[in-house]
């Protein structure tokens, strides 16, 4: 009896054990099966501080968590540079994506078919004339006759006219000339060009090198926007993704803001900085994602600037650029 006994709970045991094994592989089975139901977002991004509320986002799983109430699931696609990712947009292989506005206004004269959502950041202190260390290059008066470099078609090139105009000069008092960010780090400190405009990381690691001064940044001149873009399809057709997604980026954004120590070891991963200098950078943004009315006005004379000085085609209509 005491054996018949034993031998039917260990029975019990058994059964309740597969069935509750058959629960666990069938929830795991209902979850994968739910997954996979999920539409794709196709999401461009590069692994810089300008972006870095967004990658914070993403590593923390809040991009998951509000797209998943809106029935979507994100790819998350890095790219080298901005162009890279504006490239993307205009082969169709993207619904989302972060550039610079230099990018922007070129695809959208050349007719790809997005609109921008929001700014991603902003950042006049991550953009800056640089000189190097030794020289006696102290204001932009000392610029006349030099040469100064920059990438042509960036907002580097912006900010140089920006700054001589402001200082009553025109680029044609300067000897320009056209470098990638790579080359104009060789040129300067070999004394190939006299002063560069150049942007971070790469300011904050020369100067923390002791190899270059900052001239002028563009505070109280340009804010050097960056903006978050969907295609119009998206727009059009599926808002809700995108308010989802600008609400990951702001708990992403407040998250940096509460936890920067926690923030900036997420980052180390895709951003390679090391950490003294991401917190340094990270502090020169802004990246709440307001379009106020001097975001607006940014744009148009962001516009004007690249229509003016041949770096478009064709004019860009900005209010039907930015959605509202």
């Amino acid at each position: 009896m005491k054996k018949t006994k034993i031998l039917i709970a260990i029975i019990s045991i058994l059964i309740a054990t597969l069935i509750g094994g058959g629960c666990a592989s069938q929830s795991a089975s209902q979850q994968k099966a739910a997954t996979s139901e999920l539409k794709e977002l196709r999401m461009g991004i590069v692994p810089l501080p300008h972006y870095a509320h967004m990658w914070v986002a993403k590593k923390k799983g809040f991009i998951d968590e509000e797209l998943l109430k809106v029935g979507y699931k994100v790819k998350w696609q890095p790219f080298n540079i901005g162009v890279m990712v504006n490239e993307a947009f205009t082969a169709g292989q993207l619904d989302m994506g972060i550039m610079g506005d230099f990018p922007v206004f070129i695809g959208r004269s050349s007719g790809t078919n997005y609109r921008i959502v929001s700014s991603a950041s902003a950042g006049p202190q991550t953009l800056a004339l640089v000189a190097k260390k030794d020289s006696n290059i102290t204001n932009i008066a000392d610029l006349k006759g030099k040469k100064v470099a920059t990438t042509k078609a960036s907002y580097g090139q912006k900010l140089l006219v920006m700054l001589l105009e402001k200082n009553g000069m025109s680029i044609q008092d300067i000897q320009f000339v056209h470098m990638s960010m790579d080359d104009l780090t060789v040129a300067l400190l070999r004394g190939d060009v006299d002063a560069g405009v150049m942007w971070d990381p790469l300011i904050t690691r020369m100067e923390e090198a002791g190899e270059i001064k900052v001239v002028a940044d563009g505070t109280g001149v340009y804010d050097a926007n960056a903006v978050l873009m969907a295609s119009g399809d998206l727009v059009d057709k599926n808002p809700q993704v995108i308010e989802a997604m600008l609400k990951a980026f702001q708990r992403g954004n407040e998250y940096l803001k509460q936890n920067p120590d926690e923030s900036i070891k997420l980052l180390a991963e895709d951003i390679k900085i090391p950490p003294a200098q991401m917190r340094k950078i990270i502090n020169k943004f802004n990246y709440d994602a307001a379009i106020t009315d001097k975001f607006v006005a940014d744009m148009k004379d962001t516009e004007a600037f690249m229509r003016k000085n041949g770096l478009i085609k064709n004019p860009v209509d900005v209010d039907a650029l930015i959605r509202k």
